[in-house]
Order: structure tokens, then C-alpha cells, then sequence
């Protein structure tokens, strides 16, 4: 039986940030659209639309963000920081099985095991997709598996350390001769940056709310 204000979903933040996705649906993140959009670097029509899943897993030391380390070999962002995530295929429902799908294909994570909260809102890429952050769940602990043709490690990240605004540091990022603006985390070795670290500034203030309400 489920105590101290769990319940058999999760703890009790988990249904308060599902409240604060709700009505991300049709949001775009249009701070950075307006960016790309004046670089040149892309036009709406170009934008393919494309999911990842943000999955907050419980580990023995508390809840923590799942992420990946793509494969050095892979032409696009190699060696670097990702959600598991990927294109929209044709027979995906939606974002969340596009999500879902590559999770299980990138991590071994069951669909299943994930409780969906909602989304964030769509985000923009340098590579032509808009990405719809898709936050999930994971009450026990699972073993993941990584996929050797793009999954290069698998990690988590504490939520506390996450939601420590010192640990984020601005560092502006050069692309195709302009100035974008980047902030981003260093952990256990790990550079979390870019479209990744852009996303996930989109999480952590409805987190750290539904986290601290009634703490």
C-alpha cells in the first residue's frame, strides 16, 4: 500500500506536473523559432515533426532525468547529450507513441512502465524538426539496455541537481556563422547543451513547482 502522500501512480508532484503540462498541446517554444527563423536557417514548411521522451525514473537516490549519449559514429549530433527520441514515423498515433517507440528502441524502456504527464511545448531545431518533448514517469527502477547503432551511454541525472540554477552556466554556441544563445550542465563527465539543454529549461520550472507545492 502506498503512504506518506504516494499513491499507487507515484508521489503527489507527479500528478501536480502533469496539471502544469496540461495545455502544451499546441504550444510552440517560439523564442527559439524566431531565432532560426532569422538566421535562415529554416522556413515552417521545412520542420518534420519528430518526439522525444524526458522520463523521470526512479533510482535508489530519488527521482532522476533519463538521458543518452549518442553514438560518435552518427552523422547527426554525435557524441553528443540526447532525450531518446527520434522522427515520426507513419504509423504513430501521435507524439507519444513516437516517444514511446523510441525509448523501448533506443533504451529497452517497456512503454508500459511509463506513465505519460504531457508535454512541453515544440521545439525548433537547426536539422529541420520540431520536437515535441513528451514527459513521462517511471515509478521502479528498470534496466536499460543501449541500442550500439546510436546509443553510445545511458545515465540519469538527479532532479535536485537539475533544478540547481548555479549549476547551469550560459555559454553562447557558434552555428553556420551565428550567435546562438546556449545554457548548459556539466555532470559525471557529461555535457548536457544545445536543443537537449533547451528543452529541458522548459521543464524545470513546471517541476520545480509541482515539487515544492505544499513542501
Amino acid at each position: 500500500m502506498a503512504s506518506g502522500g504516494d499513491d499507487a501512480r507515484g508521489p503527489v508532484w507527479v500528478g501536480r506536473l502533469a496539471g502544469r503540462l496540461a495545455g502544451n498541446e499546441d504550444r510552440l517554444c517560439e523564442p527559439v523559432l524566431r531565432r532560426l527563423r532569422g538566421s535562415g536557417r529554416l522556413a515552417d514548411e521545412r520542420l518534420a515533426p519528430a518526439a522525444v521522451l524526458a522520463a523521470i525514473v526512479e533510482v535508489a537516490s530519488g527521482p532522476a532525468l533519463l538521458l543518452t549519449r549518442r553514438g560518435d559514429h552518427l552523422a547527426q549530433h554525435g557524441g553528443q547529450v540526447a532525450f531518446p527520441g527520434g522522427a515520426q514515423e507513419t504509423g504513430d498515433a501521435g507524439p507519444e507513441a513516437t516517444a514511446l517507440r523510441e525509448a523501448e528502441e533506443e533504451v529497452g524502456l517497456t512503454p508500459g512502465r511509463v506513465r505519460v504527464l504531457g508535454r512541453l511545448p515544440g521545439y525548433p531545431t537547426v536539422t529541420g524538426y520540431l520536437v515535441t518533448p513528451v514527459v513521462g514517469y517511471v515509478a521502479a527502477p528498470q534496466r536499460f539496455v543501449a541500442q550500439p547503432s546510436e546509443v553510445a551511454d545511458i545515465f540519469t541525472v538527479p532532479v535536485p541537481v537539475l533544478l540547481e540554477q548555479d549549476r547551469w552556466m550560459d555559454r553562447p554556441i557558434e552555428f553556420a556563422g551565428r550567435r546562438f544563445p546556449n545554457r548548459e550542465l556539466h555532470w559525471k563527465g557529461q555535457r548536457i547543451w544545445g536543443a537537449t539543454a533547451g528543452m529541458l529549461q522548459l521543464l524545470l520550472d513546471p517541476l520545480r513547482e509541482a515539487m515544492e507545492a505544499g513542501a
